[in-house]
């Protein structure tokens, strides 16, 4: 009993909430997508790092330097809104029979901020007005790893909100829509025959 107080005082954390009701399955569902987006988000890096190592003369070449260049300026705040922008759809767009988001208005404004900021970053190094250019880097990677927490949350809220279909549900979806679209058709035909028939005897009728 002291355990159940504790979580449903902890599901009313701001934000992360919603984390202390989600199950097992749902958790590492989601944690294996989110793992599988992030490799992909990362191979450009990767590949960068990889390029620059193998084209390089210099003989104290250090992978790990060669690979953190590749985001030293600026590419680490593009990376961070990219990751953070499908995340205001998901929060602000609620599927047909799915709950609303969880924790939407907090999430949606952090993440707003967070893109916003990024944004401002960005424009300002390519106009060259940074003068400490290790706080912008630095800054950037702290905004990098808060865009990949909230994405993570986004994958787990999104999970959890979405409605659980049965094979009956989904059977009883298609069957209402062939039954709807047999009505329809239906309609359309006895309106075409009570046309066609009202025309064919007005036309009877106006023979001499």
């Amino acid at each position: 009993m002291e355990t159940k107080k504790i979580q449903d005082y902890l599901s009313q954390t701001w934000i992360i909430g919603r984390m202390f009701r989600v199950g097992t399955p749902t958790l590492l569902g989601s944690f294996y997508e989110f793992f599988y987006l992030f490799i992909w988000s990362i191979l450009p890096f990767a590949l960068g790092a990889l390029v620059l190592y193998v084209g390089s003369d210099a003989t104290n070449k250090s992978f790990i330097e060669l690979g953190v260049s590749t985001f030293k300026n600026g590419e680490l705040l593009v990376f961070t809104i990219s990751m953070l922008a499908p995340i205001l759809y998901l929060t602000l767009h609620d599927p047909e029979r799915a709950e609303p988001f969880p924790h939407k208005l907090p999430i949606s404004t952090a993440v707003a901020l967070v893109i916003v900021t990024s944004a401002a970053l960005f424009a300002l190094l390519k106009a060259s007005a940074v003068k400490d250019l290790p706080f912008v880097f630095w800054t950037s990677v702290i905004l990098t790893a808060i865009a990949l927490v909230f994405r993570f949350l986004a994958i787990v809220y999104h999970k959890v909100r979405m409605p659980n279909l049965s094979e009956k549900d989904l059977r009883e979806t298609q069957e209402n829509f062939v039954e709807d679209f047999r009505s329809h058709i239906e309609d359309e035909l006895r309106v075409d025959q009570n046309q066609f028939t009202s025309n064919f005897a007005a036309h009877v009728g106006e023979k001499p």
